[in-house]
């Protein structure tokens, strides 16, 4: 690949694909063939390690940014000649947004690209790019107004109210209370330990295969699996 960084239009095959793009089904081709491609491999072996290929896994965030830019949530580094050849598609239809969450994870979890990004991180150092893909996730949610737990819930489970995250050290907030809890496997005796945390910092700390995606859904707006 020519340049890249941890934003999804930080990179060269970004920006080629998102020069091509003049309809809403041009944002939603990637997504229909890494549908055709994960059909095709179901009950056989992968014969490709990283599943998506590089180039094809920074087409399919592109293309699920662009679905969150429909969305309203437009990230940071979103191109304005993009936005602005699709300022009349209008609201994405709900299959949309599932195909675009569900490419995220996939190429989060196994591509080419999430591999080069491990490589890349320097030892002891954060994943951003795992970090930005776990916003990009959050911000293809649908707008659901889950309730999140009272401080006499949070007393009750976890014995107190939400503390700093275990791994930046900033107070985690109410709308994004996350708990690990360490168990010593190998002595029963020992007890536990729980650590609060922001989902971002976890994943940018894990290995991609196991990073964690926060999805929501709405119960009125339930996806078709078969059509993912």
């Amino acid at each position: 690949m020519g340049a890249w960084g941890s934003g999804s239009f930080e990179n060269d095959a970004a920006m080629d694909w998102a020069a091509g793009v003049k309809s809403i089904d041009d944002v939603r081709a990637p997504f229909d063939r890494l549908k055709r491609e994960t059909d095709a491999s179901k009950g056989k072996s992968p014969s490709d390690k990283y599943g998506a290929d590089a180039d094809y896994a920074c087409e399919l965030l592109a293309a699920a940014e662009t679905v969150a830019m429909l969305m309203g949530r437009r990230s940071r580094d979103f191109p304005a000649d993009l936005a602005e050849r699709l300022a009349d598609a209008g609201e994405p239809e709900s299959l949309l947004y599932h195909q675009a969450r569900n490419a995220v994870l996939h190429v989060m979890r196994k591509s080419e690209l999430a591999e080069l990004w491990a490589e890349a991180t320097e030892e002891g150092k954060p994943n951003e790019w795992l970090a930005e893909l776990t916003r990009l996730i959050d911000r293809l949610n649908p707008d659901v107004e889950p309730r999140p737990w009272t401080p006499d819930e949070v007393k009750k489970t976890v014995g107190g109210v939400a503390g700093p995250c275990a791994f930046c050290g900033e107070m985690v907030s109410q709308d994004e209370m996350f708990m690990m809890t360490i168990y010593d496997a190998t002595n029963s005796i020992s007890g536990n330990r729980g650590f609060w945390l922001h989902l971002t910092c976890l994943n940018a700390r894990m290995h991609h295969s196991h990073a964690i995606a926060n999805l929501k859904f709405d119960p009125k707006n339930m996806p078709d699996l078969d059509k993912l």
